[in-house]
């Protein structure tokens, strides 16, 4: 394998067999020593140290294990532009090592290592591949973001976009968006490994948000051409202008978008865990300790990503809320989603305190746990059952938290109780 496929340091190597870093409680090794621990010859090893060959992953792996270090302490670390590529040679695993480990076929880790393409089933890819390498999300995005087939899709995608937005954005009569048949369309879909007909929702949102611009522009074009007011057709100019930049500037994003979308996209029953997840910040959220009961959310807490959702628990009660990335996911997308799930609960657009303010307080939507000062919260559809199942018994419900805790809803209450000895189930 050439030097130039990967980001092996042959130097790093050196020094860490000579212990020239002076670390502690490791000496140095003569290079026999460290061609018997990794079942090498000497030759390998001075020809990895002199850039004459360079250590396959599993190889990486294994001399790294023997200096004591990671793998990565033995690749280039001023070399900043890598690829997951390189990422996941600087963890000293093969493709296959990865394949194996996340469970997914050869053919759909290759064609997200080279072409940036999340299969359609396993919306928690980047999340898994993350996870396996020892990196952040963001990482492997940023890693994604560099490969080559990505950056061409991107540029290829814009002309396909311009080409759709010149064609269907101004025509005349009700919105419909791009045709199903068209061929910009469909070689979009393609681009991107997924239906002709999801592409179509979401373009058919992204150009419509276009189209309002086009005919806001439309409308000060009038103004400025036929009105006989000269402050009038001054002030238009300036908003024709406005709006042509505000179009230019929104059809050079709509690639990115797709992009990123595809990337992080959740399946219509995740998606609602998370908009019910920003509307319980919308509406009680008052500082940074509130959360919401996991298991009162949803029955299987793993298909919350774990990019988007920060999970923890508080004695033994499992508890979650959105993180910063997943508050903005769920603002930047809220459109793409509706245009692919229609019906779905969408997220308020009310800030924190003012959603709390119309409701008047949010103190009976929130209860502490014994002994804690952390504010839980119950999601409002959910809340919103229990309490229409309350006013018709006309009894109070009472619902296991956790081994230790139960829920005590009431018609205008929520509090966390112990359970009494008596109630424990034998």
């Amino acid at each position: 394998m050439a030097r130039g496929l990967t980001n092996f340091n042959p130097d790093e190597l050196r020094a860490h067999r000579l212990n020239l870093y002076a670390q502690p409680h490791r000496t140095s090794m003569t290079a026999e020593e460290l061609a018997e621990a990794v079942g090498a010859s000497k030759a390998q090893i001075l020809a990895y140290e002199n850039g004459h060959r360079v250590p396959d992953p599993p190889r990486v792996r294994a001399l790294a294990r023997a200096l004591g270090v990671h793998p990565w302490q033995l690749m280039d670390s001023d070399r900043g532009s890598w690829t997951l590529a390189d990422f996941r040679r600087a963890s000293g695993l093969r493709a296959q090592d990865v394949v194996t480990r996340l469970s997914v076929s050869p053919k759909n880790y290759r064609r997200f290592e080279n072409e940036g393409i999340v299969p359609s089933r396993r919306p928690q890819f980047v999340d898994q591949v993350a996870s396996v390498l020892g990196i952040t999300h963001q990482t492997v995005e940023r890693a994604i973001d560099r490969t080559p087939a990505v950056q061409q899709r991107q540029s290829r995608a814009f002309e396909l976009v311009v080409a759709m937005a010149e064609r269907y954005v101004p025509k005349a009569g009700p919105w419909r968006g791009p045709a199903l048949d068209d061929p910009n369309l469909l070689e979009l879909a393609a681009a991107y490994g997924r239906p002709a007909q999801r592409i179509q929702r979401v373009l058919t949102y992204e150009l419509g948000e276009l189209r309002q611009s086009h005919v806001r522009a439309q409308r000060e074009r009038v103004i400025a051409d036929y009105d006989t007011d000269l402050t009038r057709q001054s002030s238009a100019r300036y908003a024709l202008n406005r709006w042509h930049e505000v179009f230019d500037k929104e059809l050079v994003r709509i690639p990115r978008r797709l992009e990123k979308f595809h990337r992080t996209a959740q399946p219509s029953d995740v998606w609602q865990l998370l908009v019910d997840l920003h509307n319980v910040d919308a509406a009680v959220r008052l500082d940074s300790s509130t959360w919401a009961v996991t298991r009162l959310l949803c029955k299987d807490p793993d298909v919350l990503p774990r990019y988007l959702v920060e999970r923890t628990r508080f004695h033994d009660v499992e508890v979650c809320r959105l993180t910063g990335p997943g508050t903005a996911h769920v603002l930047s997308y809220a459109g793409l989603y509706a245009a692919l799930y229609p019906g779905v609960r969408k997220p308020s657009r009310g800030t924190p305190r003012a959603a709390s303010k119309s409701r008047g307080t949010a103190g009976s939507d929130a209860f502490t746990l014994p002994n804690r000062t952390e504010r839980l919260v119950v999601p409002q559809p959910i809340l919103e059952t229990m309490r229409a199942v309350i006013a018709t018994s006309k009894n109070g419900l009472s619902l296991p938290l956790s081994p230790s805790y139960d829920l005590v809803v009431g018609l205008n209450s929520l509090a966390a109780m112990i359970p009494q000895e008596d109630d424990k189930p034998e």
